[in-house]
Order: C-alpha cells, then structure tokens, then sequence
C-alpha cells in the first residue's frame, strides 16, 4: 500500500510500521469520517485458503469484542493484496516504544496492567484468548489509556502457522518466543492462564525494565523459561511492594495451575494494590464489604470458635526474641497506666509496656509472659486474687506515665503472687529521647527484679529496640492503642493507617509490618473479605524478610496459614517458633487447631493439655481443648474444660456460649438455655440466637426459631448456618419459596469461606447439606464425598453423609453413615431430633436412639 491508495472505502493515510503478521497503514473512512488502522496480513499468515477462512472466523468474531482497552476490529476485507483487517487507530506509542525508555513509575505501571487484566477478562468471558500478548501488542494513548491490539488475530495467526514446529529445525513457530508461557513453548495451545503469564511478564518489564529470562538466542531462553523460574521483580527494583512482587511471581509460575486462575483475579490483587498505594500517599484506609467466615451446621456452628484465627491479632505482642530457661521467672507486664490527664499521652504508655517487654524479653533467666495474657488476667481474676497468681507469674510489673511538657515520669514496682508489692523506682526522661528512657526503665527493673530474687546478679536486658526511628515507634504503639479494641468501630481502620505511616519512616521495622499484618487479618476476621488475607500474607512475609528469627513475626505467619488452611506452612513456623521458645504455650494452642482441621482428635487435644500444663490458668487454652473435645464428639471432656473456662472467666460470654452449645450437644436442653441466658445477659451473639433458634425447632416451635434465626442473621449477616437454619423453620410454617431461598443463601456465604479454606471438610460438608437441601443429589454427593476425604472419622461429616444420602432416597448407605457418625462420636440428641433421618427407621442404630428417649 501507498498513501492515497484506495482500499475499498478507506484512502491510505501513511504507512505506521510493521510486525511480524504484516504491515499497518493509518487511512481515512471515507463514509463515517474518521480514522482508522489498516493491517495488511502477510502471504504467510492468509496465503492458503485454510489460513485464510481461519483468520476470517477469529477476526470476526474479535469484532465482537467492546472494551475500553481493546482496539476494536470494524472490519475484515479479502483484497488482491491479502486480508486486510480494519481496527481502531489508536494514537501515542506502542508500549514497547515506551520501554525503550525504561521502567515506568510503580504507579503508571499498575494503572496499565488493571487496564490489561480487564481487557483480559473481558475477552475471555467471550471465549477469546490472545496468546500473543507482548509490549508490542499494546498501545498506550496520550490519555493515560492501554490498548490491548491483535486480539483474536493473534491466536489465528498461531493456529495457520505450523504449531508443532520445533526450536532447532523446521518451520518458525509464529509468535514472539520471549513473551510465550512455558506451555506454549512446549507445544501446547494454552488458555487463559496463558495470557495471565503474558500479562505477568509485561508487568515485570514495566516494572523492572527488563525481561526476567535473559538469554541470548530462542533455545536458550526457552530452556530458561521451562526449567527455571522467573526471579521476584523485587530482587530488579526493591520500590516495588511485596504484595505486586508476589502477584508477578504468581502470574509467572511455570505451572498454569499455580498461576492467578483468571484475569479478573489477577486484575484484582493489582488493583488492590494500586488502592494502597494511593493511600498510603494520602494517609487513608478505606473499610471494604463483608464476606462470609467457614462455618459448621447445626449447634456446633456457632460455639466453636476458630481459636487458631481468634488470638492472631494478639499474638504479636508476645515480646520474645530468644529461648529461655524452662526454669525461668515468668513475668507478667500489666498496661502501663497514663496519668497525665490527657488521652494524647496513651500511645506513650503502651509504647513503654511494649518497649520494656521485649528488652527484658531478652534476659535469658525471664520468661516475659505475652502482654495480652497479663491484660486478660487483669480482667478475669477472682476478686481480692492477685493478677501474677491467676496469671501463674511470679510477679506482674505495674507502671504510672505522667507527662509534664517534654518531662515523662515513669513510676515501677513489681507485685508478687501473694499480692505484696516491691517498689521498682521512679525514672524520668525527655519525650524527644524515648529510647534512652526505654532502656533506663528496663535497666531499673532488672534491678529490681535481681532484689526480689527473681533474677541472678549480673543479668541486663540486652535487645536493641525494634526501630530508630522515633516516629515510627509512636505510630506503631498508638497503633497498638487501636488493636487493643477491635470491637470499637473504626479501631482497626486507623491501627492499619499508623501502621502504614510507620513503615513508610521506616521500612525496616519488622515488628510494624508484623502488626499491620495481624490488623489486616483482624480486618479479615471482621469483615470476611478474602483481599485481607492477601494484605496480611504481604505485610507477614514483609516482617519475615526483614528479620526472620523473630518469634513473633513467625508465630502470626503460623495463625494466618493454619486460618487459610494450609496446615503444611503453619506447621513448619511453628516448630520455628517452639525451637526458639520451647514454653511458648500459643504454638502448642495453634497446632491444636491444626489437628482440629485434619480430625485428629487425640493430637488436638494432647497439644491443648500441652498449653495448658505451661499456662493452666489462661482461658484460650482450656477454650482450645473443650473445642478440640467438642469436635471429637467427647462431650464430657468438652462440659469440664468449658465449665473451667467460666471459672477463669465468669464476666466473659464466650465460656457461656460454649458451655452451652456442649450441653445442648449432650441433650441437656434446660442447662444449656440456662447458659445461653447468661452469655446473652453478658452480650448476645449470633451462634447463641442460632442454638437457641435450634431448641425452639427441636421443641415445635417454629415461629420463635424463625425470629431467633432472623435476629442471628441481623448479627452476623455473612455466616451460613443461620440462612439454612432458617430454611428449616421456614418449610415447617409451609413457605418452601422462602426456605429455598434461604439454602441458596447458605451457598452462597459458604462458598465465600471454601474460598479462603477450600480444604475446610467443615464448610465442604455444610456445602453438601445445603446443597441436599435444595434438591442439589448429584453435587451434595460429590461434595459430601470431598468432606469425607478430608476428615473420613468427622462426627460432623459422617452426620451430614447420612443425611444427604437420606434425602436421596439410599436408606442403606444413610443408615452406614448414621451408625459411623455415632461410632465416632456424634451427639445423639442432634441424630435423633433430625427431621431428614425420620426415614431410617429400621436401621439398628437409629432405632436404639429413639428407644432410648425417656
């Protein structure tokens, strides 16, 4: 083509450039007057007919594609010259111009490859993938616009070339070899997750400025790209976030099935990511929805607690930094008290309660007992009982802050388990030289602490503080000032906001990333939205680059694994983290719940005695085994270790609740309402609504049960097991429509949590219940059978088994699974008051519970 030359409506402008599918050409509609982009294929990409007809059918049906970000194709000519494909003219440069240049600016890149991943996901929601996605391939515009060019025409143009070609003889294959995911190079046809790689590597060039394979001739790089693997974008430029490294490795991983499985999410990790770096300009977080937690059916539901989740945002307070003597003197640090008259001065105290801990912490002969322990054990004592004897401590360290202009006064003394109190000194300091009063403090009450006789003469806390800068520090403990009140709207929201500004000033604090870390998993856990969890694996693995051989930093990596299910990682930091503190009580409490998960009930409950025989009078640790022994079917076991746990904690709901929820369990109606009724009089909860919802359906009635429910569900909007609940009283009142409605609810929040846990046999199983429910046979089977695979000696599972084979009508194999889940440990109340097993009468084992009704 030459400019002024006609091709059919369009007048040839000037010629643009050239690629290895042909040449483009600018040129002018002359019916609707704007500009185009002419692309004249080449001989070798159309010259046969086979070729030919094939590119015909994918540009057309490119054609079909409408997105901002995809250069739209508005027609495709056959001319004596070849086909011709008529797109959208696009101006600006290519993106490979750009990078000609080098890396662009974090923020641009990102703002493009959300661009990219939309177009993306936009194409193959309409079946087309690209497979050709290169710098090249994408145009951006002077608005701040990418384009995403060749859709369609790219995976044409492969298929009419020869896709079996080899590296080292025969027939080029057609493509750009240094943007092919492995597959490709492999000989495979690829999918959607071929073009998440494509995108993965653009991104890592935008990032970096460079490609992450660079080898010198096509063999040698695709021998690099099928037997290595693609380095951390971070390791090339270390401005970029943790979070977006991870995501380009993710999208670069040379297994299609570790990688994003979609555009959409792979756009969205991005996309989050662009969110925090604008906030973290403006010094804003903003609260996201909710989604759902893993649930369990029935009365359990709502009293087990996830205990390995429940202590994460607390854990990093623990201020161990090396291993101590199993004879040490356990010392609790009780919050230090600000008695300057002005609230501003909070953040000072819990910095110096924080700071103090974790210098003494490294005295080898102390065993500074986790802070959030020493809080709890002021709260929860016996009147008149000293707080070191219910906290099992020789002594708790109480301490005054008063502040008069840039003056701080501390005053120290140390009470014993028999309640007498030692005086520890009174120091004073300068505001603007924090560190200096820090070490003076801990200094004294190494003193004081070596003339009580719970230290040797010579011992000194040696640990350096966690950061130097005094800024950061402040925003790290009034941030802590936040995460003590989760339950106050708004606390996590700015304990996330300082934490970010600290380690904006310093970006080597690992304890600041380790607590923003557990904030956004205390964001999880309130709001259940799963993009928490992506924040607090960043910010973890952050803290854990930084400084690997802290404890805690480890420890709220092991919480947040065992929370996602991946029991493997959990397991392994804490043995880490045992290794470095053997009396470390909070590891032994979250391998408990990992043999939870997995249904190894004797493992689960021999690590919560293990808790326990280091921290008897803590409640999560008796909270620990009676869930371990609810789930195990031992209820006995589970009424004594919630019985201890009201003693430890009688102001508290939860020992109520869980109490209760036992009772219930064991058929004992009346004492369990009676423990609800006190958990409700503390502060009521959704899981108590929803069993006492249960008593009333169990008792006939069914409009009480459906208000308990509705006020269950008001609470806690996004948990499962109140919607099926309520399905069940709603089809007793006759109004199968709204119960109906109510199971595919319970999908739908269950759903949200296999999405977190998807090896959760708890939440599998309840998928397969209310999938039964709904009529669902074939996928509640399929699920229950996933669920029995998982934990295969549940009580829980083996009951649901029964009853979604009930409901299929197989009386014979729900009568084997009724009898299993009995076998195992399942509470008969609950067997013999289930309205969907009415049908196994004749089956031994069921008939022995109603026999045995009094």
């Amino acid at each position: 083509m030459n400019p002024g030359d006609e091709v059919g409506p369009y007048t040839v402008v000037d010629r643009l450039g050239a690629g290895g599918m042909g040449e483009v050409y600018r040129a002018r509609d002359t019916r609707l007057g704007r500009e185009v982009a002419l692309k004249q294929l080449s001989d070798r990409t159309s010259g046969s007919d086979v070729a030919r007809r094939r590119v015909l059918r994918e540009a057309r049906a490119a054609a079909a594609l409408s997105h901002p970000n995809i250069a739209t194709i508005y027609d495709v000519l056959e001319t004596p010259g070849g086909l011709v494909i008529v797109m959208e003219y696009v101006p600006g440069e290519t993106l490979a111009s750009r990078l000609r240049r080098g890396a662009l600016p974090l923020d641009e890149a990102l703002a493009y490859a959300v661009q990219i991943a939309d177009a993306l996901a936009d194409a193959h929601a309409h079946g087309i993938i690209h497979r050709d996605l290169k710098p090249a391939n994408i145009h951006l515009t002077p608005d701040g616009k990418a384009k995403i060019l060749d859709f369609g025409i790219a995976r044409s143009v492969d298929e009419a070339g020869d896709a079996t070609a080899t590296m080292t003889g025969g027939p080029q294959i057609v493509g750009t070899p240094a943007y092919m995911a492995p597959e490709q190079l492999a000989g495979g046809r690829g999918d959607q997750r071929t073009d998440v790689y494509g995108l993965g590597l653009v991104l890592f060039e935008m990032l970096s400025g460079q490609r992450p394979f660079q080898r010198a001739g096509v063999a040698a790089h695709a021998l690099a790209v099928l037997d290595g693997h693609a380095p951390q974008v971070r390791s090339l430029a270390p401005h970029v976030p943790a979070l977006v490294s991870d995501a380009v490795a993710r999208a670069l991983a040379r297994d299609p099935d570790d990688r994003f499985a979609t555009a959409r999410e792979i756009g969205s990790t991005l996309r989050h990511a662009v969110r925090d770096l604008s906030e973290a300009k403006t010094g804003r977080f903003s609260q996201v929805a909710h989604r759902s937690n893993p649930t369990r059916w029935a009365i359990i539901a709502g009293a087990v607690l996830a205990v390995g989740t429940a202590v994460a945002w607390l854990l990093w307070a623990q201020p161990w930094t090396t291993s101590v003597s199993a004879h040490a003197s356990a010392i609790g640090i009780l919050p230090f008290r600000n008695q300057s008259g002005d609230a501003a001065n909070d953040p000072l105290a819990v910095g110096l309660t924080d700071a103090v801990a974790r210098r003494l912490s490294s005295v080898r002969a102390l065993r500074v007992l986790p802070l959030d322990e020493s809080r709890e054990a002021l709260r929860s004592r016996r009147p008149g009982e000293p707080v070191a004897k219910t906290l099992g401590a020789t002594f708790v360290i109480e301490g005054t802050l008063q502040r008069s202009g840039n003056s701080l006064d501390v005053t120290l003394s140390l009470v014993g388990d028999d309640g007498r109190q030692h005086p520890a000194g009174t120091y004073t300091g300068d505001a603007s030289r924090l560190f200096d009063l820090h070490r003076a403090v801990a200094e004294g009450l190494t003193a004081a602490l070596t003339r009580a006789g719970a230290l040797n003469v010579g011992a000194s806390p040696e640990a350096r503080p966690p950061t130097l800068d005094q800024d950061a520090f402040a925003d790290y403990a009034q941030a802590k000032v936040f995460l003590e009140r989760p339950d106050v709207p708004g606390s996590l929201n700015h304990a996330i906001d300082l934490l970010l500004s600290a380690t904006r000033r310093d970006q080597q604090f690992a304890l600041a990333y380790a607590a923003l870390g557990e904030a956004y998993w205390a964001q999880f856990r309130e709001t259940k939205d799963p993009t928490w969890t992506t924040k607090a694996q960043a910010a973890n693995l952050e803290a854990l680059r930084i400084d690997p051989a802290q404890p805690e930093v480890r420890m709220a990596l092991a919480v947040m694994y065992q929370g996602l299910g991946d029991s493997a990682k959990a397991s392994e930091e804490l043995r880490q983290v045992l290794a470095l503190q053997p009396r470390n009580d909070n590891a032994h409490l979250v391998l408990s719940a990992i043999h939870v998960d997995k249904g190894e009930w004797d493992a689960a409950v021999a690590e919560a005695t293990a808790a326990i025989a280091l921290r008897p009078n803590y409640w999560r640790n008796h909270a620990q085994l009676g869930d371990a022994l609810l789930r195990a079917g031992r209820l006995d076991g589970a009424v004594n270790a919630y019985r201890r746990l009201t003693e430890l904690q009688p102001d508290s709901a939860r020992g109520y609740q869980r109490l209760g929820t036992a009772l219930q369990a064991a058929g004992l109606i009346d004492e369990a309402l009676a423990n609800y009724e006190k958990a409700a009089a503390i502060r009521p909860t959704w899981a108590m609504h929803s069993n006492m919802g249960t008593i009333h359906y169990w008792r006939g009635e069914h409009v009480q049960a459906v208000a308990d429910y509705q006020r269950a569900i008001e609470l806690a909007p996004n948990e499962a097991e109140p919607y099926a609940n309520l399905g069940d009283a709603l089809q007793k009142l006759g109004q199968p429509d709204r119960a109906a409605e109510n199971y595919r609810r319970a999908i739908v929040e269950i759903r949200k949590a296999l999405a977190i846990k998807p090896n959760d046999p708890m939440a599998v199983s309840a998928l397969a219940l209310y999938q039964a429910k709904l009529g669902m046979r074939d996928a509640a089977a399929s699920s229950s059978e996933l669920a029995g695979t998982l934990s295969p000696q549940e009580p829980e599972v083996l009951f649901v088994r029964a009853i979604v084979q009930a409901l299929a009508g197989r009386s014979a194999s729900a009568c084997e699974a009724v009898t299993a889940a009995l076998a195992h440990g399942k509470g008969a109340e609950e067997v013999r008051r289930a309205d969907e097993l009415k049908s196994l009468r004749g089956c031994p084992a069921y008939d022995r519970l109603q026999a045995n009704v009094k």
